[in-house]
């Protein structure tokens, strides 16, 4: 129910990203994490286990280039990593449609599917082709669902971006680094308020 609103700043030439909320303890939480993504979960795959396996019990991660959102919530409801995570991550949407009420009812089922005692983060899109409307969308259900977080990495990449190549779809190497820690310090921000 928190849009995680990412502060940035450019400084010498370096994107510093902080997180809305304040950072977690070091002390791991026996949290577990499952991750569910298309390619730009790939590309920031290292950069997540870097962040998160020092503050959660466990951390899975299941991506694939050219997942469909429909695909990768059917590989949800199938793993068992997933039913025993405590938070959910769902970077999906780049490989479906611009279609807003798709959307609204994919991460509807993920809600269904997570149950009132998961939370589930989802990462907004950024790509050509309409996709502004699915966000609004993504961000208009998010002030409506408790356990739903949404990373705004849409609006980062439109402050910033080179973060982005030329495809203007996937990350530059700069790019993964800073996807990757907006993902974990949104997660960990979950864990933490949770009181996990």
């Amino acid at each position: 129910m928190r849009l995680f609103r990412i502060g940035t700043a450019a400084v010498a030439g370096v994107l510093v990203v902080t997180p809305a909320a304040a950072a977690p303890e070091s002390k791991p939480k026996p949290v577990n994490v499952f991750i569910e993504g298309d390619s730009l979960t790939v590309g920031a795959a290292g950069g997540l286990r870097q962040r998160l396996r020092p503050h959660v019990k466990k951390v899975k991660i299941d991506a694939q280039v050219g997942r469909f959102t429909s695909t990768g919530l059917s590989r949800v409801a199938r793993a068992s990593r997933a039913q025993h995570a405590r938070v959910w991550v769902l970077a999906l949407g780049t490989n479906d449609g611009p279609y807003p009420h798709q959307l609204r009812q994919h991460v509807l089922r993920s809600l269904r599917m997570a149950g009132p005692s998961r939370d589930v983060v989802w990462v907004t899109i950024k790509r050509p082709g309409g996709y502004r409307r699915v966000n609004t969308a993504l961000r208009a259900m998010d002030a409506r669902y408790d356990n739903l977080h949404v990373v705004d990495w849409a609006k980062t990449v439109s402050r910033y971006p080179g973060l982005i190549g030329g495809d203007r779809v996937h990350g530059t190497t700069r790019g993964y680094q800073v996807r990757a820690k907006m993902i974990a310090d949104a997660t960990l921000a979950v864990v933490t308020a949770r009181g996990a």
